[in-house]
């Protein structure tokens, strides 16, 4: 998923020449002769050639940000452009831990770091003294590349990657033989029902992950400079969220918003029994169907 830098549009300038917008754009005014030579023009002006001019195109191979150098120009799922980073989650289907959490720049490809990825994934699970290896590996159809997947079955993991739809063939000329040995392989296992429920669960598992870091924990807007001090920052979100799987499996509560949940139903017993006490049930019951704490023997 892609992650908003701590960086503005405003704050980029040409690779080349290291100016910024408004001279860049100044530059191409004179030379279509719409200025004269020592003329400035105004904002506004500006603006309205740089929309109109022809083959206008904002690449990371001519522009950067000033301000965050590791921050790339990308397209967010929303449809705006916005200078961004690519976190990337390995997680264990069965437990729904986060085994690794990478940030990679925001041009970087799934299928391209896919292998990276994994092999952070191992590394993290023998540091932590555990004997699990990683023996299948479920992702979408943007993780679907005969290079990948070759790599993948080298390392021994078998793959359960659907292949996507394309508009032209690929010749199989370009690919050797280990590559179509490795993509009729996944080809085969995709369409087996094993595959169908594994798909099921990374859908349901691996989103999630993504939901509580990114949009629960706020981790989708990122608010450090650096693709180090990111991926530090990320990490801790992930940390926290590992943590809450973990507690919830022992104590049946997971974070610490699950405790507004456990607070309320304790103090709902709690009048319960005071208004049983003292013969103001109705008013409790009242309370209770509130805050939905309870239901009412009359309830629909």
């Amino acid at each position: 998923t892609l992650l908003e830098a701590n960086a503005a549009m405003k704050s980029i300038v040409r690779r080349d020449t290291g100016e910024n917008w408004k001279p860049y754009v100044t530059t191409l005014m004179r030379e279509a002769g719409e200025i004269g030579p020592d003329e400035e023009p105004s904002n506004e002006a500006a603006r309205r050639f740089d929309q109109k001019r022809k083959g206008k195109k904002v690449s990371n191979e001519d522009w950067k940000s000033s301000t965050d150098g590791d921050a790339r120009i990308a397209h967010m799922k929303d449809g705006t452009t916005h200078l961004a980073y690519k976190a990337e989650h390995v997680v264990d289907l069965d437990s729904d831990l986060v085994l690794a959490a990478e940030i990679r720049l925001g041009t970087d490809g799934d299928a391209a770091t896919m292998a990276e990825s994994l092999l952070a994934a191992q590394e993290n699970l023998e540091a932590c003294g555990s004997g699990a290896v990683i023996e299948e590996v479920a992702g979408d159809k943007g993780y679907h590349a005969a290079p990948t997947l070759e790599t993948c079955a080298d390392f021994g993991w078998r793959t359960y990657i659907p292949e996507p739809r394309r508009h032209h063939p690929i010749k199989r000329s370009n690919r050797s033989e280990a590559q179509r040995r490795a993509v009729l392989n996944n080809r085969s296992r995709t369409r087996r029902p094993k595959s169908k429920r594994l798909q099921r669960r990374r859908s349901e598992v691996v989103e999630r992950t993504f939901a509580h870091v990114c949009e629960t924990g706020g981790g989708r807007r990122t608010h450090v400079r650096g693709l180090v001090n990111v991926t530090k920052r990320y990490l801790l979100a992930v940390a926290g969220h590992n943590l809450g799987r973990i507690l919830l499996t022992l104590t049946g509560i997971g974070k610490p918003r699950s405790l507004q949940g456990v607070g309320g139903r304790l103090l709902g017993r709690r009048r319960l029994l005071w208004g049983r006490r003292t013969g103001w049930g109705r008013p409790c019951r009242d309370w209770v169907r509130r805050f939905g704490h309870g239901r009412s023997r009359h309830a629909a």
